[in-house]
């Protein structure tokens, strides 16, 4: 008999609002106790005219960002002051990809790991996958976190998983080709980077990627896709079902996706607060504003405390059609890929794909430098760019200069996509 349940758990993923407030205070009251064994958290508090006992608003705790636990590490090295989970109390120990800096290792408690399982079954679920299914992806395994909980989110559903790893060259890409040309897998997980690579690589190995992908499940890491346009374009054209992810690495259990009715990613109630803040204040700002995503945890081995991701979120409140209750966001960007122009708000990569969409999704690159006035790109363009720009320009409503370049020639990552480029 086929489970058509919405909700993995429903117990959990749809308890009442005001319930899940009032677990998430309990939990981060235990959390703020904790903190305080920990002199990196001790200190900066203290400075701050914070001391043990009851837990303040969350707004009168000053946010952390991983250059500070960096800093610690490089002050106090090897591993800083700033772990709850010490080497000798871990069970597994991970190791992030360091997309926007140096690698960091990730140590894992018996209750961050079965927390990881239980969350990576729900997002599994909440995908669509069910028994009998064949799971493929092409994330990192060896330290990689995608690894640290050993599939059992795809065990417990009775789902085969095929972890290929990236696409490190294109003869590793054409393996994986011809791996699921034998095994047809139900679903894929690649990056946008990654799928342009196996496209390229089937053509000239003969291998269709778009009839391997054919009827199946597509869970993508290409932020343009939370929105229904660039998603719709994908689904059609290689007749797929779509769905979004993201996450943090260094925290246990912060992996999410979306939904059917795509209405942003879903983050895990019983573990995590979100808060969206401007990175100035570190105040919450107003529902649908942009601000940086600021996490707490709690019910973990792990502790982070007001743990800004740098990451720009616009943060949804509306009900969810599956009755999920736990917080919700659609992801704009990284911090760091913001470039400013004019002294106007920043413009992020996403910005420039969803105005590309149109104007058939070339690849591009945002060119850091040079003329502040100006937004400067590199576009797979085929003939003059002036016609670009100008579309550009009057979507972003600045000016946009364009160097156009031939189509397949920007870099391609195996993994995650970097669209920041130096002058």
């Amino acid at each position: 008999m086929t489970d058509d349940r919405e909700l993995w758990d429903p117990a959990v993923q749809a308890l009442d609002p005001d319930e899940v407030a009032t677990r998430a205070a309990a939990g981060l009251a235990d959390t703020w106790d904790r903190v305080w064994e920990l002199p990196f958290y001790a200190e900066r508090y203290r400075a701050a005219d914070l001391s043990p006992g009851p837990m303040p608003p969350l707004a009168d705790i000053p946010t952390v960002t991983k250059s500070d636990h960096r800093a610690d590490e490089a002050a106090y090295p090897p591993l800083g002051r700033h772990r709850a989970v010490a080497p000798e109390d871990a069970i597994r120990v991970g190791v992030s990809t360091g997309t926007t800096g140096a690698p960091t290792f990730i140590f894992y408690g018996k209750r961050d790991i079965d927390a990881m399982v239980r969350v990576g079954t729900r997002n599994n679920w909440r995908l669509g996958l069910r028994a009998g299914d064949r799971f493929t992806h092409s994330w990192p395994q060896y330290l990689y976190p995608t690894s640290a909980h050993g599939g059992r989110p795809y065990l417990d559903l009775g789902v085969l998983e095929i972890p290929v790893g990236p696409p490190f060259s294109p003869e590793t890409a054409a393996e994986h080709l011809r791996i699921w040309e034998r095994l047809r897998p139900t679903g894929f997980m690649m990056t946008a980077s990654q799928f342009q690579t196996y496209e390229r690589v089937g053509d000239e190995i003969g291998i269709d990627f778009a009839k391997c992908l054919e009827g199946s499940l597509l869970v993508y890491l290409d932020l343009a896709c939370q929105f229904g346009a660039p998603r719709r374009r994908i689904e059609e054209a290689y007749g797929v079902r779509l769905h979004n992810l993201s996450g943090a690495s260094e925290i246990p259990a912060f992996s999410v996706n979306d939904s059917k009715y795509h209405r942003g990613f879903q983050a895990a109630g019983d573990h995590v607060c979100i808060e969206v803040c401007d990175p100035a204040t570190g105040v919450a700002v107003p529902d649908g504003v942009r601000g940086h995503l600021v996490v707490s945890t709690f019910g973990l081995d792990a502790c982070f405390l007001r743990y800004d991701l740098e990451d720009i979120v616009v943060r949804d409140t509306e009900p969810d059609p599956t009755g999920e209750t736990g917080p919700r966001y659609v992801l704009i960007g990284r911090g760091a890929d913001a470039v400013t122009v004019d002294g106007r708000d920043p413009v992020f990569p996403l910005d420039v794909q969803l105005a590309l969409d149109d104007h058939g999704a070339p690849e591009f690159q945002l060119v850091a430098g040079g003329d502040p006035s100006t937004l400067r790109l590199r576009v797979e363009h085929e003939g003059a760019a002036g016609v670009l720009e100008g579309l550009l320009a009057e979507r972003l409503g600045i000016g946009v200069r364009i160097e156009a370049v031939s189509p397949g020639s920007l870099p391609r990552a195996a993994f995650k996509p970097r669209r920041i480029a130096a002058a």
